[in-house]
This record gives structure tokens, C-alpha cells and sequence, in this order.
């Protein structure tokens, strides 16, 4: 009898082994397709600039600045005040962070919907 508890370890130890190098043979393998398709990404050239009609990522970012000999519009909505109160700052304060947020929100809202709009 003891001769067949060796035997089980023995199996036991072999199939082990084998599973071991199953697994790193494939993980090897995989590591060596990842690079190589890295190396296939990094060699392949942009695609061609789209049409008007198709959307791109850089539609998704800040516009670009108007042009220097157009100067940006500005429409003030209160009186100049060379000096400012607590209370005055607190009631005018828009957040330049906030107003960035809705501004590329809006604009790519309008994106998606135009985008979505050429889906059957």
C-alpha cells in the first residue's frame, strides 16, 4: 500500500509540473503578442483627416483661440468698480473652473446629438 501513496504524490507532482509550465508557456506567449502588437501600434501611420461630415476627438476639446485680428467679443453685464466689496464679489463670483465645465459640457452635447443623429 505504501507504494501506491507514492505513486498518487508522484502524479500528484507531475501533473503540477505540467500545469506550471502550461501556464508560463501562455503567459510567456501572451507577453510576446502584447509587445509585438505595442511595436504593430507604434509603427502604424494616423489615419487620413476626416471629412466635415465625421466627428473627431478634437471635436471633443477646447476650441481653438479666435484669430488675432478678430478680437474676442466681450459684453459686460454689470458697471466696472475699481473697487470691489465682499458682498459684491460674492454676488458676481462664477467659478472659472465651473464655467469651462458647462462650456466644453454644452459642446459636446451638441456633438453627441449630431453624431447620434446619423445612426439609423
Amino acid at each position: 500500500m505504501p507504494g501506491r501513496e507514492v505513486l498518487v504524490i508522484a502524479a500528484v507532482a507531475v501533473a503540477s509540473a505540467v500545469i506550471t509550465l502550461i501556464v508560463l508557456t501562455v503567459s510567456f506567449n501572451s507577453r510576446e503578442r502584447r509587445s509585438a502588437a505595442q511595436e504593430r501600434e507604434s509603427q502604424v501611420s494616423l489615419p487620413a483627416p476626416q471629412t466635415e461630415e465625421e466627428l473627431s476627438v478634437s471635436d471633443f476639446l477646447l476650441p481653438a483661440a479666435p484669430p488675432a485680428d478678430k478680437p474676442a467679443e466681450y459684453y459686460p453685464f454689470r458697471p466696472r468698480l475699481l473697487r470691489w466689496s465682499r458682498e459684491n464679489v460674492e454676488k458676481f463670483w462664477v467659478s472659472p473652473r465651473q464655467i469651462a465645465t458647462d462650456t466644453i459640457s454644452a459642446i459636446n452635447d451638441r456633438n453627441l446629438e449630431s453624431m447620434f443623429e446619423k445612426v439609423p
